[in-house]
């Protein structure tokens, strides 16, 4: 059981990581800097790892894309969001590899000041747990609900908050980011809560700084801070994560 328990909250965690990344890329790409070219889609990619104590470590990538049906992601209208992602955990006595995805179709308002989303579709997952036979142990297909909301005030207060739940093992994901934001990044607090059926809580307290200008239209957002279990006998520990995205104009 205790692998099954790992690998759900490494779970919990990744699913809502990609959809979070194409939520955060539109944040940043929504930029005063951007809004002229008008890009109709976002690639996002990226990397989580969690050390809790030294006896085990989660970690995480995925990559995808949201494009926006009325070829502006920076206006209001429906959108299309796909994603595909890897997991591990490795524990003393169990160790997992998962593959997770998701196809989401959703609607976003982009209003003076702030955007807000509402999106819905399927999510399939795939655990190969060793010792094998916990509750979280091979494939599921369900469905999940998302929302995104963000603020784009420059030199101002900025707000970022992400949501998900899903019926795959329950899984419950919250994010919510808080500092300022700048003409050219964004920087402050953020907390994280993943839960679901077959563990307890697991919560990230951390700093960010985004919007970080790469090689032509790429950005980094990159977070740190300290990982706290609230599962019986799971150390606390530290996390890293690196969300990158480009803008692309396709259509």
């Amino acid at each position: 059981m205790g692998g099954g328990r790992g690998a759900s909250r490494n779970l919990a965690a990744c699913v809502a990581a990609a959809a979070f990344a194409a939520a955060d890329a539109r944040a940043g790409d929504a930029a005063p800097e951007r809004e002229a070219a008008r890009f109709d889609t976002v690639l996002f990619w990226g990397a989580s790892t969690g050390a809790p104590g030294t006896d085990s470590a989660d970690s995480s990538a995925n990559i995808g894309f949201v494009t926006a049906l009325n070829g502006d992601i920076g206006r209001s209208g429906w959108t299309i969001t796909s994603s595909v992602g890897l997991g591990q955990t490795n524990a003393p006595l169990s160790r997992t590899k998962s593959f997770y995805s998701s196809l989401l179709v959703g609607h976003q308002w982009t209003l003076p000041g702030y955007y807000f989303s509402l999106s819905a579709g399927l999510h399939y997952r795939n655990n190969r747990e060793h010792p094998s036979g916990s509750p979280t142990d091979g494939s599921d297909v369900g469905v999940t609900v998302q929302y995104g909301f963000d603020t784009s005030a420059v030199d101002a207060l900025y707000l970022h908050s992400y949501g998900a739940w899903s019926t795959v093992a329950d899984q419950v994901y919250f994010h919510l980011k808080a500092g300022r934001r700048t003409q050219r990044l964004r920087f402050g607090g953020e907390f994280t809560l993943s839960d679901d059926a077959w563990s307890r809580p697991t919560l990230r307290y951390g700093v960010f700084v985004g919007d970080i200008a790469l090689a032509g239209p790429v950005s980094v957002t990159v977070s740190a801070g300290y990982l706290r279990h609230l599962e019986p006998g799971k150390s606390d520990g530290f996390y890293a994560t690196a969300g990158f995205s480009m803008p692309l104009r396709l259509r």
